[in-house]
């Protein structure tokens, strides 16, 4: 029963009275309420009193969906409170942790918290296509909801252990010299604008950014954000070095004051050299469109060029360059993965993880990739030794 009566003597003018009562705990703080049994006599008054009031505790089905109703939204009590806790959000993360968890509750959002299992969470995530470390992360927003529910009165539920999927990172190949002078050939772009825009020629803006900002990415072994973030005060032509100082954020569009894996406080800014054959060509683009130093030099259409169209000229270069392609794995990316390795040959580890902005030289190495036909000719002066092994 969810109240329960009792009876206290009162002194009323020299007289004892006893009064019936009854007390209750408050379903959600666990207060103890005790409150008078109006008019009742006696025991069997009081009982009957407490049987005409109100369930305490009515059968309502508590939902995932109630409980993620503002879970990761900006300014809701449950951000208010991991800031409390000392777990401060940035608005991308918020976003993203929101994301995943509409997807959850889309699926999964008519049920109870308790009726949620690990093989129902995991079979569901086993036909998604998503990455390893994308699930992973869905996992951590799931027992995130776990540990909202106690705000909902859902108390001594056990928080499951969820298995971890494996996270698969595959390498970027690398270019080989020639593919480099093939694919960064001025007039390939040239071809490929008109290709683009014959049948649409109000957006041809021309090629010469998209070209020069690739230019830039293998010359300074930059991230796609990087490159596409780039403004002119970053170029210090007397010097013949360019300073990474930021990216921009495709999501936001907004560029960053710090590098990947930094903050505000903690920029993580490095310095590489600009190679000495590209500097005029940089310095005549940068005056001729008359950037000022907080000007991003690379724009189509007003604006920092979009990732999507970024990749879709780097791809339909790549077709028209001839570069065989077939069970390679070519993007933006490559240019840092193949400008990293050719600065292995010639320049000392340690030096080459500044340039490349790494932590670790674990990262460097990983970065680190020979393309096999220019493995091949550095092993041919070995080939007659080889071949006198077993004299």
């Amino acid at each position: 029963m969810d109240y329960h009566i009792f009876k206290k003597s009162k002194k009323l003018k020299n007289k004892t009275v006893n009064r019936w009562y009854y007390y209750f705990y408050e379903p959600l703080t666990g207060k103890k309420i005790q409150k008078a049994c109006r008019g009742c006599r006696n025991q069997a008054e009081a009982y009957a009193y407490i049987s005409s009031l109100p369930p305490l505790f009515e059968e309502t089905k508590v939902t995932i969906a109630t409980i993620a109703k503002y879970m990761f939204v900006p300014e809701s009590e449950h951000v208010r409170r991991l800031e409390k806790l000392g777990k401060e959000l940035d608005f991308k993360t918020l976003r993203e942790k929101r994301h995943k968890l509409d997807i959850f509750v889309k699926r999964f959002g008519d049920l109870a918290i308790h009726e949620l299992t690990v093989p129902m969470v995991i079979n569901f995530l086993m036909d998604d296509k998503r990455s390893g470390s994308w699930k992973n992360n869905f996992l951590t927003v799931v027992g995130n909801v776990y540990d909202e529910a106690p705000f909902f009165g859902i108390n001594n539920l056990v928080k499951p252990s969820f298995p971890k999927f494996t996270r698969k990172t595959e390498k970027k190949d690398i270019f080989t010299t020639e593919e480099l002078n093939t694919l960064f050939n001025e007039a390939l772009w040239q071809k490929l604008c008109i290709k683009m825009y014959e049948k649409q020629p109000m957006y041809d803006e021309g090629y010469i950014a998209i070209y020069l900002m690739f230019l830039c990415a293998i010359s300074f072994g930059l991230r796609l954000g990087e490159a596409i973030g780039i403004r002119a005060k970053q170029f210090l032509f007397d010097y013949g070095m360019f300073v990474v100082d930021g990216f921009y954020r495709y999501e936001e569009h907004e560029r960053t004051s710090f590098n990947k894996k930094g903050s505000a406080e903690n920029q993580k800014i490095r310095v590489v050299p600009i190679p000495e054959n590209i500097i005029p060509i940089l310095k005549k683009y940068i005056l001729e469109i008359n950037a000022k130093p907080d000007d991003f030099v690379f724009q189509r259409y007003g604006q920092p060029i979009r990732k999507h169209l970024a990749e879709k000229w780097f791809n339909r270069a790549l077709e028209e360059s001839g570069i065989e392609t077939e069970g390679r794995k070519l993007t933006p990316h490559s240019l840092r993965f193949t400008y990293i390795t050719r600065m292995r040959r010639e320049v000392p580890g340690e030096t080459v993880r500044k340039i490349a902005g790494h932590n670790s030289m674990a990262m460097t190495d990983y970065y680190d990739r020979g393309a096999i036909p220019e493995l091949m000719e550095a092993v041919k002066p070995a080939a007659r030794a080889a071949n006198r092994l077993f004299e």
